[in-house]
């Protein structure tokens, strides 16, 4: 396409440049673009209008091949993203080398586009430990290659029941994106992760854009071009109103009903063909045109910045703008449109050698490739210790339910495995709790107590808990609706813990106000192991950035984890809480082992350091 070219649309460029700026400007935390991933919205509405455009047109002429439609479309996507993925495998190597196995897990599941799948089994979008993931981006491009697959599959399908030139189309492509959309309005209140990441509770998008396809020709008939003017005016509105975040649309999740405003805006401006002035603005073309490698390249560097505490240095954020967009450029210039780099034996030859590297990585002891022994003892202990000894420090499976975990696979009968000799301890909370379970029971038995454990992931140990997980939930609200009322005469005593800077300040207050009148009423004492820290990153790698670049981990703290600690050393339970924040004893690494094993969990090594304290304050009767 070019400028010059009459049926050149300027309507669709506008939309691209409009996207891929919303979603650049949202993840660099610009003002007023705080829901500008819904750009990618807009992206799958403008990708379902054009796949069906061509899937549709080529049918009726009888010219439609799947195996050459594959093939454009791996050479639209691929050569971009395996340049990106060899690009940062080098640079990572180089300046953060512990995150190899990571970005392996991460390139193997974006080259095969599986990527939304694996990141949904692994943690939410929105959630703070993915924006530490280089190709999260990636989960989108995955969408739209499950869509590029099947769509084809099912309208042939379709085609050879209902015959070649079926009148019927409209009516199953329609059938389709009900299907999806609901779909999503099912799941999008009780899993937002799933909702947002899955093929089958996105593909409404995508089909949006086919029915747009199917109507657009009824759109110039009925309106004159005064009226579909105004219409695309509004519509540009609405998608800018839209992604400002004043209409508040992630407050219910994300996709959700809401997601039908820009979905619609989007349709309907594609659809009434415009030609507003505002679409030929000088650049709009350009920046549609790199949009796709310029949308590869911003997320990996915004990562970068945040691994090397830059993340929130105005500097840093308009370098990466102005860096990206000239990677971007660069690799729509050198890279989409090489004829070599699109050459079915290069392309052919390179996926298959980063699907095979990053499958290596995954598999591979990668600290074996580093020669400084406390940089690659370090890199070992980042891979090995959530993975080898994280179990038996909380007690997966056991004692401790996981978040994915249902009420059902924890045993209750765990519980009522009471000491008629000694006292019976219970240690109640949240993985904050979960992981001192290791030294608890350890000091339980040097000092003749019986503890008992019941600990869940992201689940406040308070009565009445607002539900985040639902097997963690459920087991809060049997302990404190059926056991405890049963069996507290023989609970001696309760150790609680929680990752109290996790929810508001009155949320905090209410909890504890419950948990203290609970607890008052049978009287059962209670002790708290109060807030610990957290970094931005994994902490094994703030020790290899203090080793390597001499960054100092004091850059990398979350100051509100201080500020949760210092109003809970000051609240009514501040005579039983147990300040194990940032001890000054503490010793971060013994050149082996971190005592932080991710961004905010101790490690044993961690833990042990506070046996001390522990001891003094819940064991010492």
């Amino acid at each position: 396409m070019y400028t010059g070219n009459a049926n050149f649309r300027y309507d669709i460029a506008f939309l691209r440049a409009v996207a891929i700026l919303s979603v650049v400007l949202y993840h660099l935390g610009i003002p007023y673009f705080e829901d500008g991933y819904i750009g990618v919205d807009i992206f799958f509405v403008l990708s379902g209008y054009l796949m069906t455009k061509i899937i549709l047109v080529r049918l009726n002429q009888g010219t439609f091949r799947l195996v050459d439609f594959y093939r454009r479309r791996l050479i639209r996507i691929l050569p971009a993203l395996l340049i990106l993925i060899i690009f940062f495998y080098i640079l990572l190597y180089f300046v953060l080398g512990i995150k190899l196995y990571d970005f392996s897990r991460f390139a193997l599941s974006s080259s095969i586009f599986v990527s939304n799948i694996y990141y949904e089994l692994s943690s939410g979008y929105f959630q703070p430990a993915s924006q530490l993931n280089f190709l999260l981006h990636t989960w989108s491009l995955s969408i739209e290659m499950q869509f590029y697959v099947l769509y084809p599959l099912l309208l042939i399908g379709f085609r050879y029941l209902a015959g070649r030139r079926s009148p019927y189309d409209p009516y199953f492509i329609y059938g389709l994106g009900l299907l999806s959309l609901c779909c999503m309005l099912y799941y999008a209140p009780r899993d937002q992760s799933f909702t947002f990441y899955m093929f089958h509770t996105r593909a409404w998008e995508l089909l949006a854009g086919g029915v747009v396809f199917l109507h657009e020709k009824s759109c110039l008939r009925v309106f004159s071009q005064r009226v579909r003017n105004s219409i695309a005016l509004l519509c540009v509105v609405v998608l800018l109103v839209s992604v400002t975040g004043v209409l508040g649309m992630r407050s219910s999740g994300w996709p959700s009903a809401f997601a039908l405003l820009p979905v619609i805006a989007t349709g309907l401006l594609i659809a009434v063909q415009s030609d507003l002035r505002l679409f030929r603005l000088p650049g709009v073309k350009f920046v549609a045109d790199i949009s796709y490698s310029w949308y590869l390249w911003h997320w990996p560097l915004i990562v970068l910045g945040t691994y090397f505490s830059l993340s929130e240095q105005w500097y840093y954020l308009l370098a990466v703008f102005v860096l990206s967009f000239i990677l971007g450029t660069w690799s729509y210039y050198f890279v989409e449109k090489s004829p070599f780099l699109r050459s079915p034996k290069w392309l052919s030859a390179t996926a298959i050698l980063v699907v095979v590297t990053a499958f290596l990585g995954t598999q591979l002891p990668l600290h074996k490739l580093f020669a400084n022994p406390q940089e690659a003892n370090l890199v070992a202990f980042h891979y090995h210790y959530p993975r080898e000894r994280a179990a038996a420090q909380y007690g997966f499976g056991g004692p401790h339910l996981l978040s994915r975990s249902t009420f059902n696979d924890y045993d209750t009968t765990r519980l009522f495995q009471f000491s008629d000799t000694q006292p019976n301890y219970l240690l109640l909370g949240d993985c904050h709790a979960g992981m001192f379970a290791h030294t608890l029971q350890e000091l339980a038995v040097t000092n003749d107590v019986n503890l008992l454990q019941a600990t869940g992931d992201d689940v406040f140990p308070a009565p009445h808990v607002k539900p985040i997980f639902a097997g963690p939930t459920a087991l809060m609200h049997y302990l404190y609706e059926h056991y405890l009322p049963t069996h507290h005469d023989r609970i001696d005593k309760v150790i609680l813990s929680a990752n109290y800077a996790g929810y508001s300040k009155s949320e905090v207050k209410g909890y504890l106000d419950s948990i203290e009148a609970y607890f008052t009423k049978l009287d059962i004492p209670v002790v708290y192991i109060g807030q610990t820290e957290s970094y931005t990153v994994e902490y094994p790698v703030v020790e290899t950035l203090r080793l390597k670049f001499g960054i100092e981990p004091e850059n990398y703290l979350q100051t509100y984890r201080t500020a949760a600690n210092d109003y809970l050393k000051t609240s009514k339970i501040g005579h039983k809480y147990i300040d194990v924040y940032r001890r000054p004893t503490l010793k971060s690494t013994d050149g082996i082992e971190s005592y932080m094993y991710d961004a905010d969990h101790f490690s044993t090594y961690g833990t042990e350091q506070y046996r001390d304290i522990l001891a003094e304050k819940i064991f010492l009767r």
